[in-house]
């Protein structure tokens, strides 16, 4: 059974350094893991949505014909979870003029991908399916990584030899450690299209864009009361 997890990095801090622009924040991050959800199409199932994490599954016995005889095609089919994400993102940076600290550092958001290929047990708790096993754990341990970077696809061996990605990105390998469960061959995949340019608001004054002053100064004029905070206007009308 293959085993993927989709995570919203940089949520957390995210969520902690606008905590008082919570309800736009969460909107935000919800709009995000309902783009990742409309990506999971059959045969690729939702075994459960763990807070900003989306855990995904797939019977070996469900792989699709074209997907085994082109594993790029079974690649592709993974990276596109990112290009849902990236593609939201840009949207909802792009449809906004609220100034609001979670508005204003979408930016700050970021996903990373975990893949592995293991075992499991299935079993039903009342209309839920469960699964479980050391592979399962395995998975969710790996989120814990030492990978600095922010965007990436980190793989297992078993996952590896499975999977096969476009040359354009950048692959690496390694290995990663755990307490419980030893010391195992890790691949990071890097995606090219991925690479996100943050605003640098250190810099010199020339090097600010337009937006990200407009910005600032609608902060400063909403702290001194000479601006009302405009209406939510993130997402557009379906």
């Amino acid at each position: 059974m293959y085993f993927f997890i989709a995570d919203i990095s940089g949520y957390t801090a995210y969520m902690l350094k606008n905590v008082t622009d919570f309800t736009h924040g969460t909107l935000i991050v919800s709009e995000l893991m309902e783009a990742l959800i409309q990506e999971a199409s059959m045969p690729i199932e939702i075994a459960k949505l763990e807070g900003d994490a989306l855990f995904l599954c797939l019977l070996q016995s469900k792989v699709p014909r074209e997907y085994r005889d082109n594993p790029d095609l079974f690649g592709n089919k993974i990276l596109q979870f990112f290009h849902a994400f990236f593609s939201k993102l840009d949207q909802l940076e792009r449809s906004t003029t609220c100034t609001c600290g979670g508005c204003a550092n979408i930016h700050h958001l970021n996903i990373k991908m975990v893949a592995h290929y293991g075992k499991a047990a299935i079993h039903q708790i009342g209309k839920f399916q469960e699964l479980s096993g050391v592979d399962v754990i395995l998975a969710h341990r790996l989120l814990k990584n030492r990978v600095k970077e922010k965007c990436y696809l980190l793989m297992t061996e078993s996952a590896y030899r499975r999977l096969q990605l476009p040359s354009t990105g950048t692959l690496t390998s390694g290995t990663e450690e755990d307490k419980d469960l030893g010391s195992f061959s890790v691949y990071v995949y890097y995606p090219s299209f991925a690479k996100r340019s943050v605003p640098n608001l250190k810099g010199s004054f020339l090097a600010v864009s337009t937006q990200n002053l407009k910005l600032i100064w609608g902060g400063m004029l909403l702290k001194l009361g000479l601006k009302k905070k405009p209406e939510f206007t993130h997402f557009p009308p379906h």
